[in-house]
């Protein structure tokens, strides 16, 4: 005698039904994912420049409580330039950023090598800083 064995799986119209869900899933999602990722990065910018500004304010002020030097000092592991700011490697140490940013291009502190356009740029001269790429549009 022989027994009927019936073969499992899925069928093709099953499987073709599966992808063309994966596929419609997919292409709602990826955008709102890309959005998603481009404001984490804006917003980690966003956070650095916060941090360079806030550390430049608070060494200007130690470096004005030390008397004011006229020359080239360190303050707390920080190098200042004789204005009493901190030079553009004392501020990744003073802001805490040399660990998490892309900090290869001294006085650029852009948020990862994958998007150099999304950076801001310190002037050790004056303190100041800025988001080069403000609304986001490049990171």
């Amino acid at each position: 005698m022989r027994m009927s064995k019936r073969q499992g799986g899925f069928t093709l119209l099953e499987t073709t039904a599966v992808i063309a869900i994966v596929g419609t899933l997919s292409a709602l999602a990826l955008p709102s994912y890309v959005d998603m990722m481009r404001s984490a990065r804006v917003a980690k910018m966003e956070v650095a420049h916060d941090a360079v500004i806030k550390s430049a304010q608070v060494y200007h002020m130690k470096w004005m409580l030390a008397g004011s030097p006229a020359r080239a000092t360190v303050l707390d592991n920080v190098q200042m330039n004789e204005s009493g700011y901190p030079t553009s490697a004392g501020i990744l140490i003073a802001a805490g950023l040399a660990d998490h940013y892309d900090t290869r291009v001294a006085g650029v502190i852009a948020v990862d090598p994958q998007h150099p356009n999304c950076r801001l740029v310190y002037a050790p001269d004056t303190g100041t800083s800025v988001i080069n790429d403000a609304d986001g549009s490049n990171c």
